[in-house]
């Protein structure tokens, strides 16, 4: 997740210019890049529920070009219902969220865990994120500081402009930082992401792709999609904490 700091801003013309009062470092920003972003955050704070899918795919270019793949399905329904379904090259997972406790199953060992959660979805994310060293798919997207933390994190955001990607009409942003390269694409139809790239910088360098699909916004989705029953067979571990 992107790390939330404050820098001082100045607009100036159609770019943004700051200075980091701890460093020489200029960022510079195009406003109509941060408009795009605003818009989107916009779109997914009015969200009263959705599903969507996403599919993955993390490169490590310090191993023979190594990726892994991930499918995952992803229900959400405001403020506090989650669930996440994730099957891929690690194995096949599932996270459920009631609004008062979260569930994790590993479906390949059969094995789960559920721990209390706070009463909304993002102190949620950010809680076992910070604790268990989960990461949650497209999290990122959900933050309403979305576009504060882009702006804080990368010296440059560029607007790139409408582009076409697998016959869908989007508008792309980039931004880029001493350590990595950010790339988004949003549909200009929905307004909703398309599209995201991280391409990590260096010799060690990692590239994460994401790619959404199947967008529903706003249907119902009942309580016992949310709820968590294990399976007599199945056994309880304890979530380990990240060291």
């Amino acid at each position: 997740m992107f790390k939330r700091i404050f820098i001082p801003i100045i607009i100036i013309g159609t770019s943004i210019i700051s200075c980091d009062s701890g460093s020489d470092v200029v960022k510079e920003y195009d406003t109509r890049a941060v408009t795009v972003l605003d818009s989107l955050t916009s779109v997914v704070g009015e969200l009263k529920s959705c599903s969507f899918s996403l599919n993955t795919e993390l490169t490590n270019n310090n191993e023979e070009n190594k990726s892994l793949f991930v499918e995952h399905d992803i229900y959400m329904r405001g403020p506090n219902k989650m669930y996440v379904h994730s099957k891929g090259d690690k194995g096949e997972k599932g996270y459920w969220y009631n609004g008062k406790q979260l569930a994790f199953l590993n479906f390949d060992k059969s094995v789960f865990d559920t721990i209390s959660a706070p009463g909304d979805i993002i102190s949620t994310i950010d809680l076992v994120h910070n604790k268990y060293g989960v990461d949650f798919p497209a999290a990122d997207f959900f933050y309403p500081t979305l576009t504060d933390d882009i702006i804080n994190n990368y010296n440059k955001i560029y607007y790139i402009g409408d582009v076409k990607v697998n016959g869908k009409e989007c508008v792309a942003v980039s931004a880029t930082n001493e350590n990595e390269s950010l790339y988004i694409w949003v549909n200009k139809d929905t307004y909703l992401p398309y599209r995201m790239i991280i391409a990590q910088k260096g010799k060690t360098s990692k590239v994460y792709e994401s790619t959404f699909s199947n967008w529903k916004i706003n249907q119902h989705l009942p309580d016992v999609l949310f709820k968590f029953t294990p399976k007599s067979t199945s056994k309880r571990i304890k979530l380990s904490s990240k060291k």
